[in-house]
């Protein structure tokens, strides 16, 4: 059984392996189609990161420039009225574009806003508790992105001290709107998104995920987000996005049909060390499986159409082989029928001779009128004259032109039939023929004329082969058991110098020979479901065994309802 699979095995195998070479190579323009792609979005979000730093490098010093504006350090002194300080502001904010101008005094409250107008103005509101402000009164650049405590807009905040005689009495804040960048974000083919360090999304080209968050985070950090009301904290929640893996700089994220084993989302992310923060670019998976998909077709139909037009040419080759040997038998056995032709020139000389005898010997017999011992003449003439009719029968069974070894026969009857046509010459040769089969009759998938073939063409082969040796001796061995039909046919001759090559087409060992009988026999065996095969016994001499299934006439065969 394991013999059996081995060569099963090696074929699915190479089939297996032709299909994997050219789903690789088919594979490589779409592969560099989608690092193309993957390059672009690396671009893209290095342009969008650039961007988003630039839209706040601009700014970044801008609250230092207007901390130098003595009108701004009276706002804090008291020096400048609330209409007036408004007003000076709303001309800083249209000149510079910026989403609001407000300043605070040291305790964090709110003296003066540009949107002093508005129902939604800063002024009197205490911010002393988000971290620009903190930052700011301790001498330093603050900076911080955060909701909006009155106008629950998100906002980037930039914040410096104002000095008076040496002393900070005050801050001067912008607020930078960066929504402008969402819509553009929005617009493009990712979707875009920028989390802090706690991963909470701020900027997102998805509003539905804006104030959400990759993932759980920390109590700790909720309490920062809480203490510094940096986000509306019951916003806050997880997206639908369940991390699988990373490769490189890519991350998976789960299906939600095939989970991680085929990851519905990948993303591509930069950060942003100057604060803290990571723009991720988030991408379908649905069109490189598409174009993965694409290429294992293409690799199938191309493979199809080659594995067609291989059998398309195997069968062309085949038939012109089939051809071929055809035309090979014809002329193998034109070649033995003219030696069997001198055997039986040889063979009929003795019987027709007698005939003439018999005859001249019954006209005497007729002319002195013994009709009884004429009867008996005439007799013995008609039994060589049977004998004669029943070789040239055989001769001209042998002579049918065979071209498939389709259809069945009783391998006993027909080797007893082959022996009787090189009777004289083994006769004549001194060959001991030892015939023996186990059962009268032995059905087999091959024609009488496969067989006669065969069974020819090897006793022509043992002959020659024995041709030097005093005593000759051949063997033939025919078995039937569990319905597996084995010949032996054994001589004891020089044996074969070769058992590998000689079943090759024009390979042969003998000095007149065309190599080309083997190779016959080995295709009408192997048409007829059988197998062939050639060694050197151990006794000396070759020896060939060949192998059929048992023929059974399937009408014969009982079926269940029957029996």
């Amino acid at each position: 059984m394991v013999e059996k699979l081995i060569p099963f095995i090696r074929i699915k195998s190479f089939h297996l392996l032709i299909i994997t070479l050219l789903i690789l190579i088919i594979s490589f323009p779409f592969y560099e189609e989608m690092k193309n792609r993957i390059n672009a979005s690396k671009l893209i979000i290095n342009m969008y990161k650039s961007s988003l730093e630039s839209s706040i490098y601009q700014y970044k010093f801008l609250p230092f420039i207007l901390s130098q504006n003595q009108k701004i350090v009276d706002i804090t002194t008291g020096d400048l009225d609330s209409v007036e300080s408004g007003y000076f502001l709303q001309r800083i904010k249209y000149a510079t574009n910026v989403a609001t101008v407000f300043v605070q005094d040291k305790s964090g409250k709110t003296i003066a806003s540009s949107n002093w107008d508005r129902p939604d103005s800063y002024i009197g509101k205490n911010y002393g508790f988000r971290p620009y402000f903190k930052a700011a009164m301790a001498g330093r650049l603050g900076q911080f992105y955060g909701v909006g405590i009155t106008s629950l807009t998100p906002g980037y905040f930039i914040s410096y001290g104002l000095k008076s005689g040496g002393e900070i009495i005050g801050t001067i804040t912008i607020e930078i709107n960066l929504s402008d960048l969402e819509d553009v974000w929005a617009s493009g083919p990712d979707e875009i998104i920028v989390s802090d360090v706690h991963n909470i999304i701020f900027l997102s080209s998805n509003k539905a995920w804006k104030n959400k968050t990759l993932g759980d985070i920390s109590a700790r950090a909720i309490d920062k987000v809480d203490s510094e009301k940096q986000f509306v904290r019951h916003l806050l929640s997880p997206i639908a996005l369940s991390r699988c893996y990373s490769v490189g700089e890519m991350t998976f994220y789960s299906n939600s049909k095939f989970g991680c084993a085929l990851p519905g989302i990948f993303s591509i992310q930069e950060d942003i060390l100057d604060y803290g923060w990571t723009i991720l670019s988030l991408q379908s998976t649905h069109y490189y499986y598409a174009l993965a998909v694409l290429a294992v077709l293409l690799a199938l139909l191309i493979y199809g159409i080659i594995l067609f037009a291989y059998r398309n040419f195997r069968n062309k080759y085949k038939r012109s082989i089939q051809k071929l040997q055809n035309q090979l038998v014809e002329n193998s056995k034109l070649a033995s029928i003219g030696q069997m032709a001198t055997e039986l020139a040889h063979e009929f000389n003795q019987p027709l001779s007698a005939i003439y005898m018999l005859l001249d010997t019954s006209r005497l017999l007729l002319e002195r009128k013994l009709y009884p011992q004429v009867d008996e003449n005439l007799a013995l003439v008609a039994s060589h004259i049977e004998r004669m009719t029943q070789q040239i029968s055989e001769l001209k069974s042998f002579a049918s032109r065979h071209r498939i070894s389709s259809g069945n026969a009783n391998i006993v009857l027909v080797a007893n039939s082959s022996i009787k046509l090189f009777q004289a010459t083994l006769k004549k040769s001194n060959v001991q023929l030892e015939f023996q089969a186990s059962h009268n009759v032995i059905q087999v998938p091959c024609n009488d004329i496969g067989l006669e073939q065969i069974f020819s063409n090897l006793i022509t082969n043992a002959l020659d082969a024995m041709s030097n040796r005093e005593k000759k001796r051949l063997l033939i061995l025919i078995s039937k058991e569990e319905g597996k039909v084995q010949v032996r046919v054994r001589d004891n001759g020089c044996g074969i110098s070769d058992p590998t090559r000689i079943f090759e087409s024009y390979f042969s060992t003998k000095q007149r020979g065309t190599g080309l009988g083997l190779a016959i026999i080995k295709g009408i065996v192997e048409n007829s479901g059988g197998s062939i095969k050639a060694q050197n016994h151990a006794a000396g001499g070759a020896e060939f065994i060949i192998k059929w299934r048992e023929w059974v006439d399937a009408t014969q065969v009982p079926s269940e309802d029957t029996i």
